[in-house]
């Protein structure tokens, strides 16, 4: 088993590094890591949750608004569990230029956060909003194979930040209605 597991490892490495985008291409990627930041998400999804509750806006929106917030702390909170009990490395070549990052949990890899946040993103865009469920789809996509592609990550963190994400996602629209409401009447 060990030796499948180092044979995996070696094999993740080798694609990860491969994967590399020169350094020509890094302005763009670095726009879209900052687009799935996580401190921008909870800022500009709380201020719009709480307007949304103050300002009467429909139940739908409010609800679309309150599983974003929880799917937002509960994606941080996990995000940050994981990294902080597996401590992955960043790998070797990795740049630390990395802006608005979680200094003690967000030194390590495993998994990437930012591709469990647009996963997540992804399954709640296409349960609220189907018509673009496949631009959703192929964001998460774009964003896992940028964290990859700006060597922040390996491809395996990147592909369990997938996971991860539509976990969340799946876990947030099951949740009962009756939660959004109780979220709701707390802010009101």
């Amino acid at each position: 088993m060990e030796g499948i597991t180092r044979c995996l490892n070696k094999l993740d490495r080798t694609l990860s590094q491969r994967l590399v985008a020169p350094t020509s291409k890094r302005n763009l990627l670095l726009w879209i890591e900052y687009g799935v930041n996580g401190y921008l998400w909870v800022i500009g999804s709380s201020l719009a949750l709480v307007c949304s509750v103050s300002g009467r806006w429909n139940q739908e929106t409010q609800h679309q608004l309150v599983m974003l917030n929880t799917g937002l702390l509960l994606d941080l909170i996990f995000v940050c569990i994981l990294k902080l009990t597996i401590q992955r490395p960043r790998p070797d070549y990795n740049v630390n230029d990395q802006k608005f990052e979680a200094p003690i949990a967000d030194q390590y890899s495993f998994p990437s956060g930012h591709s469990s946040r647009a996963a997540m993103l992804a399954t709640l865009s296409a349960a609220f909003f189907p018509k673009y469920r496949i631009a959703a789809a192929l964001m998460a996509v774009l964003v896992a194979i940028s964290r990859v592609a700006m060597g922040r990550h390996y491809l395996s963190d990147a592909l369990g930040g997938l996971l991860l994400g539509c976990i969340e996602g799946v876990a947030l629209l099951a949740l009962p209605r009756g939660f959004s409401r109780w979220v709701r009447r707390i802010l009101h």
